[in-house]
Parts: structure tokens; C-alpha cells; sequence
């Protein structure tokens, strides 16, 4: 009984089905089958003809920025390829200078018509005064609001911002328990340097550290080869080549993401300085520092560019996000140099990738980032595979975890996201263990709140026991000191005290 009445309902929805389509045919004119050219101009030009609603050109754009993210991600997904995604850059920032910026500080992602605040540059105008997780809507001029909103696209609203060195503008801010701050702020010039050394005040250890590679570009940035060789020049100059042989330098790898492969090796081509392997290792025509395989399956080689050795001692520091490029280069100093790596396994990223200039849209240009083939060290083998070979140093203390980014007033038993980072961080300053451990799941539960009202008591902040906004900037601040100070990097420390016991 049971299976006639299904095939009972069956031939209904046949019928059913049958009669909607002689029926949609008879009311809707013949529309022609879609053929193998533009799908998305095919169905945009559909819904312009017979769409009930009106398809202006915002609606357009926006269909084909995710009709272009849609078909990248599905490509990535079906090869499992994180790395292959759709990149979106303002045109009023391409290109730029990767060492300095005039500006207020800041780094940001924008949020429609808004800005997002991600980090802000210490000792910068905004620093201070902005604080991740703020969002900036607007500027006052001439006390008037002047909001985001009504301008007409992103590039826009950046236009808006932008100032010369000394410029003074007063940004509309709503912090995240969304309230109101008019911050004044003054430009100034913002350097960020990819290559950077710092006095550790040493006699006969220097260092250097890398932040990232980025490219040569003709009167806009030196690129980090230029960069890395001015400071590597400065610390031979003034220390490493007086006795080398009792000299080291600390090459410091830690947090690199990679970048352009130029600053590593300028593949022979004119015009372009000595990347930063060639300026560091032998050249050895039987033995290439790193390959490179695109889908061709050609293999280029990469060779060092030194007639000998440097003549003091190269030890390398890395971490689980040094990756890419900067992995290319450690296992190239290690295998051909002979160098020492030190801290945590790196990231173990050996795919590269190049880049496609999609299209602009509305001052926003669009391109595609996408995986073009493996690197290899050591004849052949994959940092994936066989991860390169670290003597281990563990980072401890507030270096350990990340940033904590306050989310809004958080109150007790209440659950937050972001809590659990406040949690981590008041384990580590006050050194709690075992049973005296904060939970760090993001639930505010009695203990937090004995440790956060001890907190805001040693800090002279109002006593509230909530993480409330105050609480949260003096987090910051104490977070940003303490990451930012080299002496309290244990993996840093630690390194150069194995140096000195190794000289003696």
C-alpha cells in the first residue's frame, strides 16, 4: 500500500512538473539555450531583460566580484590549495613604498564603508588614541560629520584620508562597546622597514631581522634586498669584519610570511640588485641553493653569488610562521651555508605563487593569486615533507600568545568570543599553574573576575570587575611593551647566551 501511494505522489509531481513547463512555455517568451562563452555575461544580460527588479551597475559589479571569488575558490577547493584566492587592493595604494608610509598609523581591512582597525604602529599619531577592533565611519571638517557613507566607492573614502606629513584630521571613532570618540589625529611619517637591525649590546653578536621580501619598484621602494644590504653593510662596517672569526650574526626569520622572490635572488636579470641568497652564500654551480618547479616541470636553479664564505659566523632564528620565502632562505643558509637554525619548526610551505591582474572596479583592483608550482632544497626535498632541521629553543611568556583584541563590555558568566586571549594573557603575567590556572574557553567565571578586579586594584583603574574598555587598553599597552622588547624574548636570549658559552 505504502509503495502505491508513493508512486502515486511520483506521477503527480510528473504531472505537476509537465503542466508548470507547458504552461511557463506558452506565458514566457522562447529564450535560447546558453552556449560556452560568458556564463556570467549570459545570465547578467538575462536578468537586465526579463529580471522583475532593476540590475543598476552596483549590482553588477558586486555579482561579478563574487562570481570571480566563487569560481578561484572552487578551483582552490577541489586541490585543497589554501594559498590560491581573489586579492583586493585600493588603486590609491598601488603601488607603495614597503618600508615607510605617510599616514596616521594604522593598519586596516575595510568594512564596507568603514574602517576596521587591525594593529596600530607604535609611536605613531595613533597610537595611543586608536586600538585594535575600533571602527572609524567618518572624519569631522569644519565641525561638520563628514561619514563615509555618503561617498561613493572605497577608493573615495581613502582619498578622503589621505594627508601630507603634519596634516591634522579629526577621525569619528566608535569603539567596540559602540560608543562615539572625535580623535584628533596628526600625520606623520610611518616607517616600516622590511630589513631592520637592533643594538643588542653585544661585543660580538649582531643582528639583523627580516620581516618579509618584498620587490624592487622603480622610484616607489628600494625593495629588501636594497634594504637588507644597506644594514648588512652598516653591521660589517662597523663590527662583524673586525675579527670575524669571533663575530656572529643573528639572522632573525621569526614571524617572516615570505613575499617576493626577487629580494631573494634576481634570476640574472639587469637592472636588479643581488637578492639577499646571492649576497650570503657561495655561488656552486653543482649544488644550487633552491629549485623552483612550475606545472611546465622545467626546474629553474637558484645559485648563492659570494666567491667565498663570509668570514663570521651566520646563526638563524626561525618559527611555525616563518614560511615560504623566508623557509627558502633558512634552508639554503643551513644546507649550503652550514648555518645553524634555531627556535620551532617552521610553517613547511613549499608551494610559491605568482600573480594575475584580474580588474578594476570602482578604484579597487582585483587579482588573482595563484599557486604556480613547488620549491625544493638539497636536491630535491620538500620542506613539507622533511621540515628543516631546528635546534629547538621554546618561546615563553606573553610572546606566546596573540594580541588580545577587546570585543565589548564583557560581564560575569557571560561567554564572549576573544575572552579566552584576556584569560591566557592574565595566566602568563601573573604565572598561574595548575589549579590556579584561568580557564581560557571564554567564559567568565569567578576566578576571572578575582583576577581581573586584582588587575584594575595594582593598575588604579576603576574597579568595576567587568573587562571593560580601560581594562582592556592597559592590557594592550603591557602586551605591545613586553612583545616589543627584545629583552624579554626568551628564544632571543636564550640564543645569545648559547653563542657566548659555544665562543668561550
Amino acid at each position: 500500500m505504502a509503495s502505491r501511494k508513493l508512486g502515486i505522489i511520483f506521477l503527480a509531481a510528473v504531472i505537476l512538473s509537465f503542466l508548470t513547463g507547458y504552461h511557463a512555455s506558452r506565458l514566457l517568451p522562447f529564450l535560447p539555450i546558453a552556449g560556452g562563452g560568458d556564463m556570467f555575461e549570459y545570465i547578467t544580460e538575462s536578468f537586465q531583460n526579463y529580471y522583475y527588479y532593476e540590475i543598476d551597475d552596483d549590482a553588477i559589479n558586486a555579482a561579478f566580484i563574487a562570481h570571480m571569488e566563487a569560481t578561484i575558490r572552487a578551483y582552490a577547493e577541489a586541490n585543497n590549495d589554501p594559498y590560491t584566492r581573489l586579492v583586493a587592493t585600493p588603486l590609491s595604494a598601488v603601488p607603495g613604498d614597503d618600508e615607510r608610509f605617510v599616514g596616521i598609523g594604522i593598519s586596516f581591512f575595510m568594512e564596507g564603508a568603514y574602517l576596521r582597525v587591525l594593529d596600530v604602529y607604535r609611536g605613531s599619531a595613533a597610537d595611543g588614541k586608536l586600538y585594535p577592533n575600533d571602527l572609524i565611519t567618518g572624519l569631522v571638517v569644519d565641525g561638520v560629520d563628514l561619514e563615509f557613507v555618503t561617498l561613493p566607492d572605497q577608493t573615495s573614502i581613502l582619498e578622503t584620508l589621505r594627508g601630507e606629513v603634519d596634516t591634522v584630521k579629526i577621525l569619528i571613532v566608535y569603539d567596540p562597546d559602540g560608543i562615539r570618540h572625535n580623535v584628533e589625529v596628526v600625520y606623520s611619517e610611518i616607517l616600516t622597514p622590511t630589513a631592520f637591525a637592533v643594538d643588542l649590546m653585544e661585543e660580538d653578536i649582531a643582528y639583523l631581522r627580516i620581516t618579509r621580501f618584498s620587490e624592487w619598484i622603480e622610484d616607489i621602494t628600494p625593495g629588501t634586498s636594497k634594504v637588507f644590504a644597506d644594514r648588512l653593510l652598516e653591521l660589517e662596517t662597523t663590527m662583524l669584519l673586525d675579527h670575524p672569526e669571533n663575530k656572529t650574526l643573528i639572522l632573525d626569520l621569526r614571524d617572516n610570511p615570505g613575499g617576493a622572490l626577487s629580494a631573494l635572488h634576481n634570476q640574472g636579470q639587469s637592472g636588479l640588485l643581488p637578492g639577499i641568497v646571492q649576497r650570503l652564500l657561495v655561488r656552486d654551480i653543482e649544488n644550487s641553493v633552491f629549485s623552483m618547479i612550475p606545472r611546465s616541470g622545467k626546474t629553474i636553479l637558484f645559485n648563492g653569488g659570494l666567491n667565498q664564505p663570509k668570514p663570521y659566523h651566520i646563526v638563524v632564528l626561525v618559527n611555525e610562521q616563518t614560511a615560504s620565502a623566508a623557509e627558502v632562505l633558512a634552508a639554503g643558509l643551513h644546507f649550503n651555508g652550514g648555518y645553524a637554525l634555531y627556535g620551532t619548526p617552521t610553517f613547511g610551505k613549499d608551494v610559491y605563487q605568482n600573480t594575475i591582474r584580474l580588474r578594476d572596479i570602482r578604484g579597487i583592483r582585483y587579482s588573482l593569486v595563484y599557486t604556480e608550482g613547488r620549491w625544493f632544497y638539497n636536491d630535491g626535498m620538500s620542506v613539507e615533507d622533511t621540515p628543516l632541521p631546528v635546534n629547538l629553543i621554546e618561546q615563553v611568556g606573553l610572546h606566546t600568545i596573540d594580541m588580545p583584541v577587546y570585543m565589548g563590555l564583557t560581564v560575569h558568566d557571560e561567554v564572549r568570543p576573544g575572552l579566552g586571549l584576556y584569560q591566557q594573557f592574565f595566566n602568563i603575567y601573573y604565572g598561574l599553574d595548575g589549579e590556579d590556572m584561568l580557564r581560557t574557553d571564554h567564559y567568565f567565571d569567578d576566578a576571572t573576575l578575582a583576577i581581573i578586579s586584582q588587575f584594575q586594584l595594582e593598575e588604579g583603574l576603576p574597579l568595576t570587575g567587568h573587562l571593560d574598555r580601560d581594562t582592556a587598553i592597559r592590557v594592550h599597552d603591557i602586551y605591545m611593551e613586553t612583545v616589543h622588547d627584545w629583552q624579554q624574548d626568551r628564544q632571543l636570549m636564550t640564543l645569545i647566551d648559547l653563542i657566548k658559552n659555544n665562543a668561550s
